[in-house]
């Protein structure tokens, strides 16, 4: 008896050990931990199932104060591993996890859920979880008094005055614009460059920053340009400020300085007195001039007055819009096109709600393609025969629409023939 509960226990162990096998599995890789703020760490999560997956899976969300996470050029890319002598399929995602300042920082533990197709036959779904992550910025050595800490490859300032500055006429302007141009780091992580200051009779108008990145196989690099314009209300003799930026060098290991050079400024006072060219020195106004300007405050007061109403009905028939299965169809339509499978699917189940139809054949032939398509996106299959398979998808599409909307038409044509009230007046 003995024996008999030994050889039972160990099948059951066996048999467990078999079902965790056949189990989809996750794995996180992440070497280093501890970085200079502004240079990214590397983390992968691969998934691997025994079949296919018919969906892409759905992957964290690694957000947290601090730290920077983003998705390079083809973040993820289908997988193959060979598992006690199989071949699973998979989907490898690769993130770029950047401290924007230094410290210790942690990204809370999340799941990947994987949508996969069973051995029984049947589509199963699991979650799979990410553990807690570490991540730590670190100041190198000799950086520590710098504020903001920037760190790069190489760093260069340059600007451009557009107008004259030594020459400027009472009521003129000058533009200043500043460039800054790195690499090795995000041009986000470049501090504003133009000072706020500017010399008694200038008064100065910044436009919003431009920041333009580039990704070259994972080395970031970029501009940030800023653009201010002057305008001279008074006289001036001053000049605008001087630049100085401090930023450590991370080919040479120490702290460099980039510098750009003060501009003069001086512009003349505007006579007393003086009128703008064009201006008329009588004091009456034209009474034609007061009549136009009268009726134009009144529509504008009129339009203000109805203006609630106005935005209720647009925002109402944007809504009806947005709510519309030709809205909902067009979205279908949309991802088909960009062969974007996740957002075909989740489009055509809109779609599918607001037809409110009755399940009807054709609906099959879109669920085999759909089925096609994440057989050969995410599975062993071969992808050859994606093209077809989002030709089929596309006409099955088509004709579960057309079978729908003859039922809608047929179903109205019943119910209106068996109306009491036409009957009688006819």
């Amino acid at each position: 008896m003995r024996f008999v509960l030994n050889v039972l226990s160990v099948w059951l162990i066996w048999a467990g050990l078999a079902l965790a096998q056949d189990a989809p599995k996750l794995d996180v890789v992440f070497e280093e931990t501890e970085t200079i703020p502004g240079q990214p760490l590397t983390l992968r999560l691969t998934v691997l199932v025994p079949t296919f997956m018919p969906e892409p899976p759905v992957w964290p969300d690694l957000e947290s104060p601090n730290l920077m996470v983003r998705l390079p050029e083809k973040a993820s890319s289908p997988t193959s591993k060979s598992v006690n002598g199989e071949t699973w399929s998979g989907i490898s995602r690769r993130y770029q996890i950047t401290p924007m300042v230094p410290g210790s920082f942690v990204i809370a533990p999340g799941v990947v859920r994987v949508t996969y197709q069973g051995d029984a036959g049947g589509v199963q779904q699991a979650e799979l979880p990410v553990p807690e992550i570490s991540v730590v910025g670190v100041l190198p050595e000799g950086a520590e008094g710098l504020d903001p800490f920037l760190a790069a490859q190489s760093l260069t300032l340059s600007q451009n005055i557009e107008g004259e500055a030594e020459g400027l006429a009472a009521g003129g302007s000058l533009t200043r614009v500043v460039q800054a141009e790195i690499k090795g780091v995000s041009p986000l992580f470049i501090p504003p460059l133009t000072p706020e200051q500017a010399p008694d009779g200038l008064r100065a108008y910044p436009e919003s920053p431009v920041v333009e990145e580039k990704d070259d196989r994972g080395i970031l690099s970029g501009t940030r340009s800023e653009k201010t314009v002057y305008v001279a209300e008074a006289a001036v003799d001053g000049a605008l400020p001087a630049m100085t930026l401090k930023w450590y060098n991370l080919k040479t290991k120490s702290v460099e300085e980039t510098t750009l050079p003060e501009v003069a400024v001086h512009a003349d006072a505007p006579a007393a007195g003086g009128l703008l060219p064009g201006a008329d020195t009588r004091s009456g106004l034209d009474l034609r001039l007061i009549g136009v300007g009268a009726v134009l405050l009144l529509g504008l007061l009129g339009a203000w007055s109805v203006r609630g109403r106005i935005l209720r009905g647009l925002w109402r028939l944007q809504s009806q819009w947005r709510a519309s299965e030709i809205y909902a169809w067009r979205a279908v339509k949309d991802s088909v096109r960009r062969h974007d499978l996740s957002g075909s699917r989740t489009a055509f189940s809109v779609w599918r709600d607001r037809m409110n139809g009755y399940a009807v054949p054709q609906e099959d032939a879109v669920e085999d393609a759909f089925l096609a398509l994440g057989s050969g996106l995410f599975g062993t299959q071969t992808a050859a025969d994606q093209p077809a398979h989002w030709r089929e998808l596309n006409a099955a599409l088509k004709d579960l629409r057309r079978a729908l909307h003859k039922g809608r038409r047929v179903r109205h044509l019943a119910l209106a023939a068996l109306n009491p009230v036409s009957a009688a007046r006819k």
